[in-house]
């Protein structure tokens, strides 16, 4: 039986879906230490992937 093959997901899009649960846990939790360093995480996924486009470099995959 041969091993399935390994799904492929682009870093970019990795940053910005793991940008997103950031954002999502922020809105959704309750306690504020919890919204409050999930918005910096968000925050910081945003600023990276600004600088990587700016960079004019893609992402290593």
């Amino acid at each position: 039986m041969s091993r399935p093959k390994r799904s492929y997901i682009p870093t970019e899009a990795l940053f910005d879906a793991a940008r997103r649960a950031s954002e999502r846990l922020g809105h959704l939790s309750r306690d504020p230490d919890v919204r409050r360093e999930a918005g910096n995480v968000a925050q910081a996924m945003s600023r990276l992937l600004d600088a990587i486009k700016k960079s004019g470099q893609t992402p290593r995959e």
